[in-house]
């Protein structure tokens, strides 16, 4: 009895049994089937008692899905039981009850059982069928669990074509997904079935990798039975690559575990393993022993493969011994069985013909019941029509005189409102039109005004500029002339001062309009960047050494570049005089400059007051005076910051400011 029982989980059929008998309506159904599924590896006639149980209180409670389940259990049990046709009728009923109730995932599921038992009794063409269909569906409702199930199945029919190839991608494609679904048993399950594959093509190397990744898993979820077997497969591997040692630990792992449990299925595989390590190390009584007990276990499960398998290495370990008389007996007995096994072969060819002739009859019967109960219907339906039909004439002479009437009122209406509208349309035209003008006359204004800011810039360059070199000029002679008091010297300064302040201001604005027009493109050259940072910060030295101020420029040596040369002047004289204007006396600007990939990279750092986060916001807009004031006395007008975006920007470059407010500010230019 104890062998009979290897498969279920008792502890979890007594929990879902106690859980029946407190549970309410709703849950019942889930219940029954869950307990007559765990029931299928040891009792099939439980299955199929507690899922008939399931079937009969669906149909009561009106259940609108998954009905068909219950009878996809059934039909598994019937096929454990052996009795292949009566399996194959609940499939087909399972079928029947998913497409009433539109289940595609029990019509998927029927289809892949169907598959497996056409499988195994080797018709293999129409089992293929049934998994493309099942596959179809179960991908049309994104069941993972059926897909990596059917992909499983396929690859099983793969290996039996020897089609290795589409048999390992299909058993990777069933591997992947249920890695992502994280059901251990599965995982182990399916790298179990890859190291069989493997296994098979005598990939030993490979095979273990596979057999370790789900002796791993089985460690984890102490499946006990399920790990012996992939110890006793790794044993094998481990013995056939020479591994005696390794395969003896391994082996007696997976073995004493079959033993224990006396699994009789697994039974005779663990002691001809066993007995094979035994042989290898010469130990020819042990392995004497182990092989006939195999050969006895094998005769209890009728066990044809291993009752051969058995014979043929008692007579092996007979020649060893030396005993001519029990080898040629074992061999005696291995040749009877191979051959009766031979004739078994054609017997149950001849059972799969006549199976796959049952199977196509009942198919057959099927189609013509669903083509009758079609007909019956379209019957129906027809008559239907016809009635539908004859109402729906009266009723459509009814409505097309009330239809009559009504539009005819409707198109008066309709007429009178299309008069008001073509009215209405012909005002707008009209307004459109005086709009229109309106705005050819403003366009005309607008171009005037521009070609007389153009003149009025003109003048600013010419005649505004001029008086103030001339005044700067005069102030340069007052000085030359000497004997000046201290006011009349401070005069003179202020009035320099402010001439500046006025020529500097009119340099901006013709800067800025020159650069809003657009007329001047950059022109790009190849030149030393460096030495051109190194005569900017030179020219600035002046002017930074009248305040105290510091200019630290490292010359990275000769840095060939291409850009605007004129350009980026102006950008870093901007930069570097807003560095001098708002440091205070003694600090230090900081200037560096880096090439990576042709790409430039210019950072001007000063320590002055740094900006506001108010002041970012207005950091590149024109006339806009910020919160910070230049340390010297020197005049701002909102222009510089502005000119240098408009500058990067006709470069195709990049300007980022680094400022805390209090910490100085640094200008980055790529």
């Amino acid at each position: 009895m104890t062998g009979m029982t290897f498969g279920q989980n008792r502890t979890l059929i007594d929990s879902l049994k106690k859980e029946l008998n407190a549970s309410t309506p709703d849950k019942q159904f889930g219940l029954l089937n869950s307990i007559g599924w765990e029931y299928r590896f040891s009792n099939p006639d439980s299955t199929i008692y507690f899922s008939q149980k399931a079937y009969d209180f669906g149909q009561r409670s009106g259940i609108k899905s998954e009905l068909a389940k219950s009878l996809n259990f059934i039909g598994v049990a019937y096929n454990y039981k052996g009795d292949r046709f009566k399996s194959f009728e609940y499939y087909q009923k399972a079928i029947t009850v998913a497409e009433s109730q539109n289940d595609s995932v029990q019509m998927a599921y029927s289809n892949n059982n169907i598959g497996r038992l056409l499988f195994e009794q080797g018709v293999l063409p129409k089992s293929f069928n049934y998994y493309v269909k099942a596959l179809k569906l179960f991908n049309a409702t994104s069941d993972s669990s059926g897909i990596a199930y059917v992909k499983q199945s396929m690859a099983n029919l793969y290996r039996l074509q020897q089609d290795f190839k589409k048999s390992e991608e299909a058993h990777l494609d069933a591997l992947s997904i249920r890695i992502k679904l994280k059901n251990a048993r599965d995982i182990m399950s399916a790298f179990t079935q890859l190291g069989i594959l493997f296994q098979e093509l005598n990939l030993t190397t490979k095979s273990n990798f596979y057999f370790l990744k789900a002796d791993s898993i089985g460690k984890k979820t102490n499946d006990k039975i399920n790990l012996a077997e992939i110890q006793v497969l790794l044993a094998e591997n481990y013995l056939k690559d020479g591994k005696i040692y390794e395969a003896e630990r391994v082996g007696i792992l997976g073995a004493s575990i079959i033993n224990e449990n006396k699994n009789m299925r697994m039974l005779p595989q663990a002691l001809l393993l066993m007995g094979k390590i035994s042989l290898a190390k010469r130990n020819f009584l042990k392995a004497r022993t182990e092989f006939t007990e195999a050969l006895k276990v094998s005769r209890t499960t009728k066990s044809s493969a291993f009752q051969i398998e058995s014979y043929f290495q008692l007579a092996q370990v007979a020649k060893l011994m030396g005993n001519e008389k029990e080898e040629i007996g074992n061999m005696n007995n291995y040749l009877v069985l191979k051959d009766s096994v031979q004739d078994l072969d054609l017997a149950r060819q001849i059972e799969r013909l006549q199976f796959e002739l049952q199977i196509e009859t009942k198919e057959k019967e099927n189609e013509f019941l669903k083509l009758k109960q079609a007909q019956s219907e379209a019957t129906v339906v027809r008559q239907k029509l016809m009635n539908i039909l004859a109402f729906v004439v009266m009723s459509f002479f009814i409505v097309l005189a009330i239809v009559a009437l009504y539009v005819n009122r409707k198109r008066d209406i309709i007429n009178r409102k299309l008069e008001i509208q073509n009215q209405q349309i012909v005002d707008h035209q009209k307004e459109i039109d005086q709009q229109n003008e309106t705005l050819q006359k403003r366009n005309q204004l607008l171009s005037e005004l521009n070609n007389e800011k153009d003149t009025l810039m003109s003048i600013v360059a010419h005649d505004l500029k001029s008086p103030l070199n001339r005044i700067t000029g005069l102030v340069s002679l007052i000085e030359m002339d000497g004997d000046l008091n201290n006011s009349q010297q401070d005069y003179v300064k202020l009035i320099k001062e402010v001439t500046k302040s006025g020529s500097d201001l009119i340099t901006d604005l013709l800067d800025v309009h020159e650069i809003e027009q657009e007329r001047n493109v950059p022109l790009y050259t190849i030149f030393n960047l460096a030495e051109l940072i190194r005569e900017r910060v030179d020219y600035f030295k002046v002017i930074a050494n009248s305040k105290k101020i510091k200019i630290d420029y490292v010359d990275p040596g000769k840095l060939e570049f291409t850009s605007d040369p004129t350009y980026l002047s102006r950008i870093i004289d901007n930069l570097l005089s807003n560095a001098i204007k708002f440091s205070t006396y003694g600090s230090s600007v900081k200037v560096g400059l880096s090439i990576t990939n042709s790409q430039a990279q210019i950072l001007i750092k000063d320590t002055g007051p740094g900006f506001l986060e108010g002041d970012k916001k207005l950091l590149f807009q024109k006339f806009k005076r910020l919160s910070a004031r230049p340390t010297g006395g020197e005049s701002s007008n909102g222009l510089g910051l502005a000119i240098v975006k408009t500058l990067v920007d006709r470069l195709a470059g990049t300007i980022s400011l680094n400022s805390q407010p209090g910490m100085g500010s640094e200008f980055i230019m790529v």
